[in-house]
């Protein structure tokens, strides 16, 4: 920290303005199961071990009285009024670090139990976040960063199902709920710390491509509002609206771009960073796109575990490799490039900091050795790449990341957003029968020869809502997750169609999951399982499920599963039939399922 005899200006002004670091210098910040908290960082910086490459962290808090974590249930009730946070306020205001600089508080959206019409619930999280934002405008750092993945189930704030009222309000009426909230929490914020950067995990990254557990994309989709509707965080981007409906000139948000850990090339993360730019500014409302373009910037992570060669387990990056810190210098730099200068560096099973004291909220529980012993020479490998990322930067080289075709087969939509609210049929009796709506796509670039075997059909134990079996068709209503599944005896390493039809009633998610079984009982590994939703369309008219796998080269049956999800009550309902299985006749090289715009069939 540069002198002490600015620190009355800085009560005035606030610390983060006076200590703003070179905004076009690459930021590298720590976070994790060890993040520090505002007085262990300011005890331990000094002699944090190693020539550590870091520029700030994600803090927690440690209050002296009341909730000793109160940041972790800023999503619930409790009173933060009398917390008692000053010392540790005092300990990073006298902080000595003229580098660790881009800090930021950590508060999750947790439990989530306060339903979004709940306005006396609502005055109490507000209030949160402008309790958060000022205690960091007077600790110094830079903002907030919210953490917006539930962890205390049943609850997920963001989830339209899981909401109290969702029986008694449509999801469109959610979304105009969740908007107003989204203002509120940005003026409480700007009101406290009108230069804050507003940071996250993940905002609307998580929505701009198909993901097997959340949901479909709605980017671009005549069905969008159906995607939100049974998405995991369907209601987030209009919480964000609301932030971009007030946020000042001076704020910024940041998305975090969580799905980054998982990134096996430097494409990944300049495809991502065009799909959050121009698929992300699709979900906000037009009014505020040049906010979303102008205020919104990119960070992408580093997940050190899936670096490291064993710590993740199934989950490590290209285990093939033996040279782990090239890896982590290619990824590095990637998300330096394709990302605004914010990369964050996540870890479990190590630290950055000095071992614990009372001072930590990990005292005494998941104490891990330094990154330095997990992945020898890991601070050389980063500071070289923030070097080189910087001296490219300066000789003008450093990469622009460019639009993609939010038509191309990989994120293929249409153009369009409806509005719907509750569907039924006619008569109200659930949804029809989807042998009665239109055959499979016509002719297209894929074709297959049905293959001669009888589907074994199963229902999957449910713990709530009904799943129904019924020749060949799967009826399933109030599930928070129904399914079931077709078997099917087919041969080993081959590629197969398989396409299916489903009409629902009401709201919840429907998709098929290809999964491969051995006679045993033995599933095959990840890699081989494809997920697939429907085509864009009216929900309550049927559509058709189209999803390439290819087996596994050892002899596996073919398992169809068929899944509901987030439904609400016994009046959401999902019908699934006409079930066709087709070997393919000329094998693709991708096992991703077709284009909507070049239609497959089974003859």
């Amino acid at each position: 920290m540069p002198g002490r005899c600015l620190l009355a200006l800085a009560c005035h002004l606030g610390l983060a303005s006076v200590f703003a670091a070179d905004p076009t210098s690459e930021r590298i910040i720590t976070c994790g199961w060890n993040a520090p908290t505002l007085g262990q960082f300011a005890r331990d910086v000094p002699r944090m071990p190693g020539a550590v490459p870091l520029t700030g962290a994600v803090l927690t808090l440690h209050a002296d009285s009341g909730i000793p974590d109160p940041l972790a249930t800023a999503h619930g009730r409790a009173d933060w009024n009398g917390l008692d946070v000053e010392r540790s306020i005092q300990a990073m205001r006298t902080a000595a670090s003229p580098t660790m600089t881009d800090n930021y508080l950590l508060l999750k959206a947790n439990p989530g139990d306060i339903d979004w019409f709940d306005d006396a619930g609502w005055e109490i999280i507000v209030d949160h976040y402008r309790v958060a934002a000022d205690i960091a405008r007077r600790a110094g750092l830079r903002g907030l960063l919210l953490d917006a993945e539930p962890y205390t189930d049943p609850h997920r704030q963001f989830q339209y199902s899981r909401q109290a009222q969702a029986s008694q309000h449509t999801f469109a009426e959610y979304q105009v709920m969740a908007r107003t909230r989204g203002r509120q929490v940005m003026q409480a914020i700007a009101k406290e710390f009108p230069e804050a950067q507003l940071a996250s995990f993940f905002l609307l990254s998580y929505l701009v491509q198909d993901h097997p557990h959340r949901g479909p994309s709605p980017v671009g989709r005549g069905d969008a509002d159906w995607c939100l509707a049974g998405h995991a965080y369907g209601l987030l981007p209009a919480f964000v609206d609301g932030w971009l409906d007030v946020i000042p000139k001076t704020m910024t948000i940041i998305d975090g771009c969580e799905n980054g850990y998982w990134f096996q090339s430097r494409d990944d993360f300049f495809s991502h960073a065009a799909a959050v730019r121009d698929g992300g500014e699709q979900l906000v409302s037009p009014a505020n796109r040049d906010k979303y373009r102008n205020q919104v910037e990119i960070a992408f992570p580093i997940f050190l575990d899936a670096i490291h060669p064993s710590l993740a387990g199934e989950y490590t990056l290209q285990p093939e490799r033996s040279d782990r810190l090239a890896l982590l210098r290619r990824n590095l730099a990637a998300a330096i490039d394709a990302g605004d200068g914010l990369v964050w560096l996540y870890g479990e099973h190590g630290r950055w900091w000095p071992e614990a004291t009372d001072e930590a909220l990990w005292h005494g529980k998941d104490v891990y050795p330094t990154w330095e012993t997990q992945l020898p020479g890991i601070s050389a490998a980063i500071a070289e790449t923030v070097t080189a990322a910087a001296h490219n930067q300066t000789a003008g080289h450093r990469a622009v990341t460019s639009p993609i075709d939010l038509q191309s087969p990989a994120t293929e939509r249409s153009d369009q957003t409806t509005e719907r609210s509750d569907q039924t049929t006619a008569d109200g009796d659930g949804p029809t029968d989807p042998n009665d709506g239109p055959e499979a796509p016509g002719d297209g670039q894929i074709e297959a020869t049905v293959i001669d075997s009888v589907p074994t059909w199963e229902s999957i134990p449910a713990e709530d809502g009904t799943v129904k079996l019924d020749n060949g068709q799967v009826h399933i209503s109030g599930a928070d997750r129904g399914s079931a599944m077709a078997v099917l005896q087919v041969k080993p390493d081959r590629q197969y169609m398989v396409q299916i039809q489903v009409v629902q009633q009401g709201y919840g998610l429907t998709q098929v999951d290809i999964r491969w079984r051995t006679s045993d009982g033995h599933w095959a590994d990840k890699p081989f399982e494809v997920v697939a939703f429907p085509a864009d369309g009216d929900p309550t008219q049927p559509r058709t499920i189209t999803a390439i796998a290819q087996s596994p080269p050892e002899p596996h049956d073919l398992v169809v599963v068929c899944t509901a999800s987030r439904q609400r009550n016994e009046q959401d309902a999902a019908l699934f039939g006409n079930l066709l299985v087709g070997e393919v006749d000329s094998p693709t090289e991708t096992s991703s399922p077709p284009s909507e715009t070049a239609p497959s069939q089974i003859p």
